[in-house]
């Protein structure tokens, strides 16, 4: 209970939390394309790999 007052904490009522908006919806599209592109990126990655490690096999 001390730490909630000295941060300054309340807690919502049930009306608080129906209303609440938030988030940019842009950020969260940005953010799927970025993991899209990251995945991309590193099946890219395990593909040269696998085709390196197949032309030349220790």
């Amino acid at each position: 209970m001390k730490q909630t007052q000295l941060l300054k904490m309340r807690e919502l009522n049930r009306n608080e939390l129906l209303e609440i908006r938030g988030g940019n919806p842009i950020l969260v599209g940005l953010g799927v394309l970025t993991t899209l592109i990251s995945l991309g990126k590193a099946a890219d990655q395990v593909g040269q790999w696998f085709v390196q490690g197949w032309n030349n096999p220790k």
